[in-house]
Formats: C-alpha cells, structure tokens, sequence
C-alpha cells in the first residue's frame, strides 16, 4: 500500500479499502501497522466483504467445524489456529483478540459490514461484529467473545464513525458442493457481478 501510494501522480484526497474474507482481517492488520498510520487522516470508508472479525468462536456450519478441525491436525495451520482463537493458550493473548485491541478502523468515517446469512465461511454474526446469542449463555468463552464486539465497536462509536451493515441474501440456485457446505454466498460475495455493481451503486457516496 505504501509503495503504490508513493508512486501515485496525483495528490493523494482519500484512502478507502475494500477486503473479502480474510483479505477484511488482513487489511485491519495492516491499518494497524506504523507504515500506514501516517495516512490515517486521509482514511475514509473501510469496507468488508464476509470477512469474520470476531472469529469462528460460535460456527453453525458443521462442515467448516470439520474440515477446520481436520486441517488444524494436519497441517497444524497458523490461520485456523488464529480464526478459531486456539493460536494461544491464554485466549486473551490470541490473534484475533489481539486485532480487536487494535485502533485500526477508529480513524475511518465509514465502515461498512457486509455479510449474508447464506454464508457459511463467514458466520453472520462475525461479520457484523455482533454478539451472538450463544454467548449469553456460555460461561467459559462469552465473556471473550463479549469483549471482542466492544473492543471492535465502542471505540467507532466513541469516534462518531458511521458503521454501516449490509445484509445480503442470494438466489442460490440448485446446491452443488458450494450450495452443500454452504460457500456459494461466501463466493459470490466477490464474484456475483450484478451484486458488485449493485453495492457499489447503492453505496456509491461512501466513496466519493
């Protein structure tokens, strides 16, 4: 980011960003790095796409919980590990907790959450930074996940910062493998045109 702003011609107005999945939590890191804080005054609209900020603490989609179980004995991956909040064994010292502590979207005018309930790579929840009703009840990890959502929004919300959600819902036709585990909304979240152009126009004054 830093080397493509430096080899810009024009002067530079506003900085937004647009992140899908884990590119969302990638670009949250990043915004949190020293390299990129010398623009914060020119951040303007964040924008993620399915991207789950909070994790997988409560997944409803037994075939990621397979499979992420799977891949986490296998290939002992450092991402799972981290989504799943298991990368260390204090769960306060963990990656995702970690972000949460970050002032990384707090300089933004707009962030917007987009997410569809289809979608299930990215809990619905997670992407929206809510609290999800599981952890009302859950004595051993709510009260993680509870401080994880006010860490993300009361500093937004002390900021004055406009937090947009968007809830998506597609006509998703016949199931297919995609359609089965469900990863088709978390797909065409990126790559269903019409809905790009759709968003984008809708919400096109965040950009301007």
């Amino acid at each position: 980011v830093v080397m493509h702003i430096s080899q810009m011609l024009l002067p530079l107005a506003k900085i937004s960003f647009i992140g899908h999945s884990l590119g969302g939590i990638i670009s949250r890191a990043a915004l949190a790095h020293p390299s990129l804080r010398q623009y914060a005054d020119k951040f303007h609209t964040y924008m993620s796409l399915g991207s789950a900020h909070l994790g997988y603490q409560y997944s409803e989609n037994s075939w990621v919980d397979g499979g992420m179980w799977f891949l986490k004995k296998l290939k002992n991956s450092t991402a799972l590990h981290q989504f799943s909040l298991s990368d260390a064994k204090n769960p306060y010292q963990t990656f995702m907790y970690r972000l949460s502590e970050a002032p990384s979207l707090t300089t933004f005018k707009n962030v917007l959450l987009v997410a569809s309930p289809q979608d299930g790579y990215a809990p619905f929840y997670s992407a929206r930074i809510e609290v999800h009703a599981r952890s009302l009840k859950d004595s051993k990890a709510g009260s993680l996940h509870l401080q994880m959502v006010q860490n993300l929004l009361r500093p937004l919300q002390e900021a004055g910062t406009n937090i947009v959600r968007c809830e998506v819902h597609f006509h998703i036709q016949g199931r297919g493998l995609d359609g089965t585990i469900k990863r088709a909304a978390h797909i065409m979240l990126l790559d269903s045109l019409p809905f790009i152009r759709h968003l984008l126009s809708n919400n096109s004054h965040y950009f301007e």
